[in-house]
């Protein structure tokens, strides 16, 4: 017996993904490009790490790269429970979730496409969340079944922002325009140190997911706009396509960190290298790496970079998002090694100017440039890092949470930087 599920590319379908039931393995994913769209004119592929052919893309590559699509942790038990999914079947997931993931992607059932697909009535956000019992994965699940899959362990929902204001769930098909996290129960103020990052990195001159502190329903969130989402003519909006670097790489999302198995710093520079994505690329890697070293983000792994792709097949890489100062979180919740490696350093906030020399060399930078560049960075941060945060409290931001975050941030940015000049 063979599943089958039909994938659609910025609104047209493109292939086929099929497994093998009723207990498929890794090895039984198949993911086959329509004859049809292999003949159209100019047609993109899916992926870097799947390229335009006849053939299927079997197995590890094929299931690697779907299954990145979806949520993880007590975000995707959540979504599994409610909808009464086994818990492990990948497939029946992206069939129940997939009408809207990250980039142009939408995945549905052949036998019920997503015009087909019935949401709850309500799509206001703030009525949805009245009333309603907010624990792991509440956010995701808001106007089941609509189909809506983002991918992480962070509870999350794809909403559109209307001129008024106000929050909705997009309607089966239409595209959303933002990301909206609530902060977590776990981490409490994870999304204010988010937003601190973010702001931080487009104050320095970094491209860099967009995002403002909210509340919905009293309750305290952020809003990011989609950076892979491109208004046209009056409010509509384009999708543009987007793959993260284990999907890229063809590494499962289990293997998103380094320590784990998964790829790293010098497999990411050689990916954009080889990609000829441009100087702009092979720097935007750099200061990407060097700018959570100096905020202090242990948890800058490899789905937290990703490739963006237009309509004509044009590659870059996409803006800087999910930059989290975890420094500034209690160390027994978060682990200060960082998720790819830079040198032998074993802690976020200890990384020496031989760590960025053997950094630069395992991922062919220059090591003098690094560290100048490590430098630079570091005075721009110095001067940008007060007024940001000032302007966050002003936005709603908790200004005690804040504060503290700028002083730890502050801390470790004299470090590296005082690091990298011995």
């Amino acid at each position: 017996m063979i599943g089958q599920l039909t994938v659609d590319l910025f609104g047209r379908p493109i292939g086929r993904l099929a497994i093998n039931e009723p207990s498929p393995s890794p090895e039984d994913w198949t993911f086959t490009y329509l004859s049809a769209y292999l003949d159209s004119r100019a047609p993109v592929p899916l992926s870097v790490s799947m390229a335009l052919r006849g053939e299927p893309h079997a197995g590890a590559v094929a299931r690697n790269w779907f299954c990145n699509l979806l949520p993880e942790g007590a975000v995707r038990e959540a979504v599994t429970t409610r909808l009464r999914i086994p818990a492990n079947d990948d497939f029946a997931l992206l069939a129940a979730i997939g009408g809207e993931c990250a980039g142009a992607v939408s995945i549905y059932d052949l036998e019920n496409p997503i015009e087909n697909i019935e949401g709850s009535g309500e799509t206001d956000v703030a009525t949805l969340l009245e009333g309603a019992q907010i624990g792991e994965g509440a956010w995701a699940l808001l106007g089941t079944p609509l189909r809506l899959s983002l991918a992480g362990a962070q509870d999350k929902i794809p909403v559109i922002a209307q001129p008024d204001g106000r929050l909705r769930l997009p309607t089966p098909g239409e595209s959303s325009t933002h990301i909206l996290k609530p902060d977590s129960r776990r981490f409490p103020g994870l999304r204010d140190l988010e937003a601190l990052g973010s702001a931080l990195a487009r104050a320095i001159g970094l491209a860099a997911a967009h995002s403002r502190p909210v509340k919905v329903a009293e309750h305290s969130a952020l809003l990011i706009e989609r950076y892979d989402r491109q208004l046209i003519a009056g409010d509509a909006t384009r999708r543009l396509h987007q793959e993260d670097f284990c999907q890229a790489l063809g590494y499962p999302g289990e293997l998103k960190y380094e320590s784990q198995g998964g790829p790293g710093l010098a497999a990411c520079s050689k990916l954009v290298r080889q990609l000829g994505l441009g100087p702009a690329a092979v720097q935007g890697l750099l200061d990407w790496a060097i700018f959570n070293a100096l905020i202090g983000n242990a948890d800058a792994h490899a789905k937290n970079l990703a490739l963006l792709r237009d309509l004509d097949g044009r590659l870059k890489l996409a803006p800087f998002y999910d930059l989290v100062p975890t420094l500034a979180l209690p160390e027994r919740l978060v682990d200060r090694t960082p998720a790819l490696r830079i040198g032998t350093a074993q802690r976020i906030d200890q990384i020496s100017a031989e760590n960025w020399r053997m950094f630069a060399r395992a991922a062919g930078y220059a090591p003098r440039f690094v560290l100048n560049r490590v430098a630079e960075l570091a005075g721009r941060i110095g001067e940008k890092l007060l007024p940001t945060g000032t302007s966050l409290i002003e936005q709603g931001s908790n200004a005690d949470r804040i504060r503290s975050a700028i002083e730890v941030i502050g801390k470790n940015v004299e470090r590296v930087g005082e690091g990298a000049s011995r």
